[in-house]
């Protein structure tokens, strides 16, 4: 196994890290300022089904991982791909989201020489209804001002299907947990309400073994939604009736995170 401070060849890395998230945690965002680091290469999606999402830096490159029968077929396989493509980077990584890749999940997870960035999202309600949102519009990355569709959907939300997705985020959360905990693992965890705070960036490049930490990270996602959810979910009100003594009514209400 390579050690952590080793020098990378032409064909390997000397940090490899895998990104774990739930759909709609601000994951994104987190491989944007990853990716701006002159020494980290971070991919996003690679196991989407709708396609192999690299690194934001090179999509207007030749670059490529393979097909996604390539993929398909072997992902373990293809996770071995994208450590042996460093492209000059010593530190590579790529995302994993919830319900994607349950192998690769696996075999990331089992490998206490992959680091894990586990990234959660406080408000489980904006999580929820971005969801929602992007399903409706279909549009799911946003990285220029000019390409956010500006129509903003106002949606009904049901009080049993937001709990039944927070359920199965926090399942899938546990699991993660658990399987490092019984490896004896640990992680980085972040929330992404912090993620524009510059200790979070240090202590990213920190867990990530890169000796400039205080260097600036730089985001280059959009954000998509505003921050009251009064203005998109239609049935504001009565979802707040509904959520009386629940801790996701507190989450609704809230328009600071």
């Amino acid at each position: 196994m390579e050690s952590p401070g080793a020098a990378p060849g032409p064909d390997r890395v000397s940090v490899r890290f895998v990104v774990v998230a739930a759909r709609r945690t601000g994951s994104n965002m987190l491989c944007t300022l990853l990716d701006s680091h002159p020494e980290i290469l971070c991919h996003h999606e690679i196991f989407n089904p709708r396609g192999i999402f690299c690194a934001l830096s090179l999509r207007q490159t030749d670059f490529a991982l393979g097909s996604m029968t390539e993929r398909d077929a072997d992902p373990v396989a293809f996770v071995d791909r994208v450590w042996r493509r460093p492209e000059g980077r010593r530190c590579v990584g790529f995302k994993l989201t919830s319900g994607q890749a349950e192998p690769v999940l696996a075999h990331v997870v089992a490998d206490p020489s992959v680091r894990k960035i586990v990234l959660r999202r406080r408000n489980r309600v904006k999580a929820y209804v971005s969801e929602r949102i992007a399903e409706r519009l279909d549009q799911w990355e946003v990285y220029d001002e000019r390409d956010l569709d500006s129509a903003r959907p106002r949606l009904e939300i049901d009080a049993e299907s937001l709990r039944r997705h927070v359920a199965d985020n926090e399942r899938f959360y546990r699991c993660v947990g658990s399987r490092l905990d019984d490896s004896g693992q640990t992680c980085l965890s972040l929330d992404y309400e912090d993620l524009g705070a510059p200790e979070q960036g240090a202590r990213l490049l920190g867990f990530l073994g890169i000796e400039s930490a205080s260097a600036a990270l730089e985001a280059r996602s959009v954000k998509q939604n505003p921050r009251d959810l009064r203005e998109v979910v239609a049935n504001f009100d009565d979802l707040a009736e509904t959520l009386k003594g629940d801790p996701l009514r507190d989450e609704l209400l809230d328009v600071e995170s």
